[in-house]
């Protein structure tokens, strides 16, 4: 376990990676991978496709495991075993695959994601104000079916966003 340091700069970081190496049986997806986030951070993660930023990202979330290397979380290392934990953590994901039902309404796609079971209508308000403060309106009551790729893309981190995964709260407001 490591332990927290005073250097004001390595406080103020949110996640740390060191050494993140992932090895699968016939390729290395990450190996020795080392990233800093800190708070209000936008980093960009490109590469070749099966470069492993897909492994990396997973990793984060806890969907993957590393071999070798540590993951810190505000100074200390922690141990994300799945989604769950990293929600907890206050780390949510928007994944390259949409994971939306197209005979479902937006508010309806994201009530299935909140704990509980929110009422649609109060949702509906609640999509329509996130959309409105991160620039990504989407209409709620709108089918999924109907939607380009780009708004089910909205659709997606919209619902990231109001899983607030560091609350148990729906109607909590997302944490950086």
């Amino acid at each position: 376990m490591t332990t927290p340091t005073t250097d004001p700069i390595v406080t103020q970081l949110r996640l740390e990676l060191r050494g993140i190496t992932k090895v699968y049986p016939s390729t290395i997806a990450n190996d020795g991978v080392d990233l800093r986030v800190a708070p209000g951070e936008i980093h960009a993660v490109v590469g070749e496709n099966g470069a492993g930023k897909s492994t990396l990202m997973k990793i984060i979330y806890g969907v993957v495991r590393p071999d070798a290397g540590s993951i810190l979380w505000n100074g200390r290392e922690v141990k994300i075993g799945s989604p769950a934990d990293a929600q907890r953590l206050g780390i949510g994901m928007v994944f390259q695959h949409f994971a939306l039902f197209d005979t479902l309404t937006v508010a309806e796609n994201i009530a299935l994601a909140l704990p509980g079971r929110p009422a649609l209508e109060a949702l509906a308000t609640q999509i329509a104000e996130m959309g409105g403060r991160y620039g990504l309106p989407v209409e709620p009551d709108r089918h999924i079916y109907t939607m380009s790729v780009g708004e089910r893309q909205r659709v997606e981190i919209i619902r990231a966003l109001l899983q607030n995964p560091a609350s148990s709260s729906w109607t909590s407001r997302p944490r950086c």
